[in-house]
């Protein structure tokens, strides 16, 4: 049975991240299940990134973070690799690498250290990855090679690969056209469909409002408010975290709220 195939719940109790002095991250609280798509959304410098870096244990944090029964300040390195993965915004690879051996170091955590020395399963794992994104066509390019859109998907393929049942993905629809965008946001939903929970970091409230299980509204540090997007996405709120006013159209009978002017 693989990592993905064991459902995960990642709680978090009063997490704080502080940088240089300066809170950036402050008491945030959540209960967070499989099988559920949530959406960490807020205003630039709210915090989200620092959040999910700190969940990834690339940053320092207080308060307890419990993923299942296990606190992860007490987990070792290689156990947290193999549950939860992790897609930085920017998708930067510096080396000339083939698109094909990028997604394959995301075996890495399992014991497939060399991407062109892996097993059967293994690189089974790596196609099947890489078709959710789109991208098993560019698995002979050089990664350095494709577009800032291409190389994004070779970046979420590589975090597929793992097979982690937590998946934490900062802004992963940036650099996208909005066809590919939906393929993405589709692909991190059915990945939630099959057990895993997936918290991606988005700007896009749309893409947050028609997919997301659950949000997560970042404010200066805080948690402003969480739930379900139609309960938590109001005018007030956008007015209040965001600075906007909205206007609010009918999509298939499902309401959208779209940001409109600034208050």
């Amino acid at each position: 049975m693989t990592a993905a195939e064991v459902p995960a719940r990642l709680s978090l109790n009063t997490v704080s991240v502080t940088l240089a002095g300066s809170a950036i991250v402050r008491s945030v609280t959540a209960d967070l299940k499989p099988a559920r798509l949530v959406a960490l959304v807020g205003p630039n410098g709210a915090g989200k990134t620092t959040l999910l870096r700190a969940l990834a244990g690339l940053l320092p944090m207080t308060g307890q973070t419990v993923l299942d029964t296990h606190d992860l300040a007490g987990m070792k390195p290689e156990a947290r690799a193999r549950r939860m993965s992790y897609l930085p915004q920017g998708h930067q690879v510096h080396w000339p690498m083939r698109a094909r051996d990028v997604v394959a170091l995301g075996r890495y955590p399992h014991g497939g250290r060399d991407p062109s020395r892996l097993s059967e399963e293994d690189s089974r794992i790596v196609a099947l990855a890489m078709q959710r994104t789109e991208c098993l066509s560019l698995a002979d390019r050089d990664v350095q090679t494709l577009s800032g859109g291409e190389r994004a998907r070779v970046m979420m393929a590589r975090v597929f690969a793992v097979e982690a049942p937590v998946l934490l993905a900062d802004e992963p629809t940036a650099a996208l056209d909005p066809r590919h965008q939906l393929a993405i946001i589709e692909a991190l939903l059915g990945e939630a469909e099959r057990g895993t929970l997936v918290i991606a970091v988005t700007h896009d409230l749309v893409l947050a409002s028609r997919f997301a299980h659950e949000v997560l509204v970042m404010h200066e540090g805080a948690l402003a408010a969480s739930g379900a997007p139609a309960a938590v996405f109001t005018p007030r709120l956008l007015a209040d975290v965001y600075g906007v006013q909205a206007a609010t159209i009918s999509v298939d009978g499902q309401p959208v709220m779209l940001p409109w002017s600034r208050t």
